[in-house]
């Protein structure tokens, strides 16, 4: 199979793991939201051809456990990468860490 179509769909199918593992875990927090449940998959697919055509350019049919795994990797650090230059506090904290209530400070 072609190399970048091993990426395309290896970091399809990882991205849309990694977009059903953080819908799970936030969506009871801060609901379900398709636009970030979506860029996962996307950004999955780029984050496979980045790592097919960079990385692992020899023998990507042997490769593909590695394909997979890397591009899970890469998209991780590219979308909290961007969380962290965007620095937008994620809704989840707005009412404290995990639901609970911030302290007020009492004077």
């Amino acid at each position: 199979m072609n190399r970048n179509i091993n990426g395309l769909l290896l970091g399809g199918i990882s991205g849309i793991l990694v977009g059903i593992a953080g819908a799970t875990k936030d969506a009871p927090y801060e609901g379900f939201k398709p636009v970030t449940f979506m860029r996962s998959p996307f950004i999955g697919m780029l984050s496979g051809l980045i790592v097919v055509n960079t990385v692992l350019k020899e023998n990507t049919n042997q490769n593909k456990p590695a394909i997979f795994l890397s591009s899970i990797a890469v998209e991780r650090m590219i979308v909290e990468g961007w969380k962290i230059i965007r620095t937008k506090m994620p809704s989840k904290f707005e009412i404290g860490e995990w639901g609970k209530p911030r302290p007020t400070l009492k004077q």
